[in-house]
């Protein structure tokens, strides 16, 4: 992403939606900005706080590729389906658009403009240098809002270290950590992943 969102000018959802149609390259949209997903940038929303997004390593994209096919392969015949990070998803109560690594939806897909879903299940997001305090914090913040989001997994690309924040019964996020050879416990669709499938070629 380039170091600053486009300057001074606030776009409407419609114009930002427009634009992506277009666009060589995706963008996030946020409260009027779009800031486009390339190279690897710094902005802030409205309360001061890092938005932080970067082009993916070949590493990152590999994880992401592996975590999207391995659901696939394991929620074939289930009411769920992944999403690789070509599907957008919004959030209408802080006029938020992007694209996680992966996500999973289970029932009807509840879709704005057929375009970006609205009611995942599960958000994975590998982690770079570059976004990893903003995935932890704000984006973390963002997605909570989601009233079907049952967890949230944070993958490292620098270690077999997965985190699965989990949505319990009280509505609170608790923190589950997977590391070295643990199996991955995605409770929200009954699925479990490995290591092995998780960072196949990416070491």
């Amino acid at each position: 992403m380039s170091s600053q969102p486009l300057p001074q000018q606030l776009f409407t959802i419609e114009e930002y939606l427009e634009r992506e149609e277009k666009a060589a390259y995706k963008s996030e949209y946020y409260k009027g900005e779009i800031f486009p997903m390339v190279d690897t940038s710094s902005a802030y929303d409205g309360n001061g706080a890092a938005l932080v997004m970067a082009g993916g390593s070949m590493r990152h994209s590999n994880i992401g590729g592996n975590i999207y096919h391995a659901l696939r392969k394991y929620l074939v015949g289930t009411s769920c389906r992944p999403f690789n990070s070509d599907m957008q998803i919004h959030i209408p109560m802080e006029q938020l658009f992007t694209y996680p690594d992966v996500s999973v939806v289970c029932g009807k897909r509840d879709l704005f403009r057929d375009k970006a879903l609205m009611n995942p299940v599960v958000i994975v997001e590998v982690l770079s240098d570059s976004t990893e305090s903003y995935d932890r914090g704000t984006k973390f913040r963002l997605y909570s809002r989601i009233a079907s989001l049952q967890e949230y997994v944070l993958v490292s690309q620098n270690e077999r270290i997965v985190e699965v924040f989990r949505r319990n019964e009280q509505q609170r996020w608790e923190l589950f950590v997977f590391a070295e050879n643990e199996n991955v416990e995605l409770a929200s669709v009954e699925c479990t992943l490995t290591m092995e499938e998780i960072y196949e070629d990416s070491e």
